[in-house]
């Protein structure tokens, strides 16, 4: 979510603020009891989504950038829409370790 970031910069930390509020508004409505949603620092933020198939995983990001690019935030009299880009990896097992190693596999382009 990189409009965290310049968000402060552009328009004051009340604003980057906002969006991570709302975005993580977007991910408490959007996801399972069963999920694990946080942020890992600035704009970057990690889901878990357990007992899910490969081909469930990319519908859900796609589903939640565009609630996300369907908020638009008024800053200084501008009204100032968001984007995000998700990075997708799996994990089968019970060697929980593997899933230190999902950041590194993960692919930023897929939606």
């Amino acid at each position: 979510m990189p409009f965290g970031t310049s968000a402060n910069d552009t328009f004051g930390h009340h604003a980057g603020d906002e969006v991570l509020r709302q975005f993580a508004e977007i991910l408490r409505k959007n996801t399972r009891a069963s999920d694990i949603c946080g942020r890992l620092g600035g704009d970057e933020f990690l889901m878990v989504r357990t007992h899910v198939s490969a081909e469930n995983i990319e519908p859900t990001a796609s589903k939640l950038r565009q609630r996300l690019a369907e908020l638009s935030f008024p800053f200084q009299g501008k009204s100032v829409n968001v984007t995000a880009s998700f990075g997708v990896a799996g994990f089968h097992g019970k060697d929980f370790r593997g899933v230190q190693r999902l950041g590194a596999r993960s692919r930023p382009d897929v939606v």
